[in-house]
């Protein structure tokens, strides 16, 4: 008695015998409004146009201001992401080189030392996606910008190619 029973309970926790299917589910939900894809890019020069001085919020993220902030001190939070995407073995200094040269042509300019193999600073995709996808509510590109991928990489839809486009500091 005891052993069917405990078949009984058994086919009962693992669903056996559960009630009908539902039916076939309802109309898909509409397409999501994609940057870029099925909407608008507010964004089409990527880094430069998110880097700004978003005077209302008290809060510059422009580039000429963040390397001027960087080549004195990079604070720990920042500089503790950009030391995880760096190569094995290379320590960095905290302090960002003079690279005011780079504010033409951002990203291109940073390449040069942020490339895929660099051995002189991060990487720099491993390093920016570090930076805008961790830290939660204390990051502002995921907050005000819901960690949108197309406000970066940006996509041609007649032959798919992907890129991010480069463009000097507003």
């Amino acid at each position: 008695m005891i052993r069917w029973l405990a078949i009984v309970g058994l086919l009962l926790w693992i669903g056996f015998g559960a009630s009908p299917a539902q039916g076939p589910p309802g109309p898909p939900p509409p397409a999501r409004k994609i940057p870029g894809i099925v909407v608008k890019d507010p964004y089409p020069n990527a880094c430069v146009d998110c880097h700004i001085n978003y005077i209302d919020m008290k809060m510059d993220t422009r580039f000429s201001t963040l390397l001027k902030q960087w080549a004195e001190k990079v604070e720990p939070k920042l500089l503790a992401k950009a030391q995880a995407a760096s190569s094995a073995g290379k320590k960095l200094t905290g302090k960002h080189p003079n690279a005011v040269h780079t504010l033409k042509d951002i990203p291109v300019k940073c390449l040069v030392c942020h490339g895929k193999t660099s051995k002189i600073a991060p990487p720099f995709a491993s390093m920016i996606h570090l930076i805008h996808f961790s830290g939660g509510d204390e990051n502002h590109f995921l907050t005000l910008f819901q960690g949108e991928c197309t406000y970066c990489h940006k996509i041609n839809l007649s032959n798919g190619q992907w890129k991010i486009p480069s463009a000097a500091e507003r």
